[in-house]
C-alpha cells in the first residue's frame, strides 16, 4: 500500500521543532502504524517520562496544530504533524541503514546510535547517506523507509504466530526495539527476507516448529508475535 504526502515538511519547519517535540511525534507515528491508540500511558511509556510530561506536551503540540488532542481520547497526528513526523523516521531509519550497512555495527545496537544522530546530522548528510546506499528502502529491521517527498510504502505482512501448519512466506519486518529479542532473531535467522515455513504449530502458547531457509528451528509465541512475514 502507498501512502503519499505531496506536502513534504520544509527544512526550516523541521528546524523549529525541539528534539523532545520529534520524539514525540515519531512515537505517536509509530503507535498508529502498529495498530495502537496513541494513549498517554502508551506514549510516555514509549519516551519514559511521565503521564503528566505527556499531557503538557500533548497540549504544546496540540496548540501548534500537529496533534489532536482530546483528554482521555488520546492523541493522533494531525497532517501537518505527520509530515514532520515523516521527515524524523526517515532520518532515524536511513541512519540505522548507514551503521549496519556501511559501518557494520549490528542491528541490535544500532536504534540508539540513529535516535542520536536523527536529530544532529543536517539534512546534506543523510541524503547523502541515501545516495551512498543506493536509496533503501527498508531500515534492517524492515521498516519502510519515507521517500523525501512523503510517500511511505507498506508491505503487508501478518504476525508469523497468525500462520499455519505448511504455510510460508518471507520475513518482511521484526520488532525493533528490544536488543535481546533482535540478538536472538538474528542467530535464529529470522531476518528481513528469510524464508519461513511454518512446519508445526500447537496449542496454548506451545513453541512452534519452522524451517527458516531450510534449517528447522522452534521458537516461542513470544518469538513468533515478533516476526512478520508477507508473501
Amino acid at each position: 500500500m502507498i501512502r503519499c504526502r505531496p506536502d513534504p515538511a520544509r527544512t526550516a519547519e523541521r528546524m523549529e521543532l525541539s528534539q523532545s517535540k520529534e520524539d514525540y511525534l515519531a512515537a505517536i507515528y509509530r503507535l498508529t502504524q502498529q495498530g495502537e491508540k496513541g494513549s498517554t500511558t502508551v506514549v510516555a511509556s514509549r519516551l519514559g517520562v511521565s503521564a503528566a510530561s505527556a499531557t503538557a506536551m500533548f497540549q504544546k503540540l496540540a496548540a501548534e496544530g500537529l496533534v489532536e488532542y482530546r483528554e482521555y481520547a488520546g492523541v493522533s497526528l494531525t497532517p501537518h504533524g505527520e509530515r514532520l513526523a515523516l521527515d524524523v523516521i526517515r532520518r532515524h531509519r536511513l541512519a540505522e541503514r548507514f551503521l549496519t550497512d556501511i559501518l557494520e555495527i549490528p542491528w541490535d545496537r544500532v536504534d540508539e546510535m540513529a535516535h542520536r544522530m536523527e536529530h544532529a546530522l543536517p539534512r546534506e548528510v543523510l541524503e547523502g547517506f541515501d545516495r551512498l546506499l543506493g536509496a533503501p528502502t527498508t531500515c534492517p529491521h524492515g521498516y519502510p523507509i519515507p521517500t523525501s517527498d512523503g510517500r511511505v510504502v507498506e508491505r503487508p505482512a501478518k504476525p508469523l504466530a497468525r500462520m499455519q501448519p505448511g504455510e510460508e512466506g518471507a520475513v518482511v519486518r521484526v520488532r525493533e526495539d528490544d536488543p535481546e529479542l533482535l540478538r536472538y532473531l538474528r542467530d535464529c535467522g529470522l531476518v528481513p527476507g528469510a524464508r519461513v515455513r511454518v512446519e508445526a504449530l500447537r496449542p496454548f502458547d506451545e513453541p512452534i516448529t519452522l524451517v527458516v531457509d531450510g534449517k528447522e528451528q522452534v521458537v516461542g509465541h513470544r518469538v513468533a508475535e515478533s516476526v512478520f512475514v508477507g508473501a
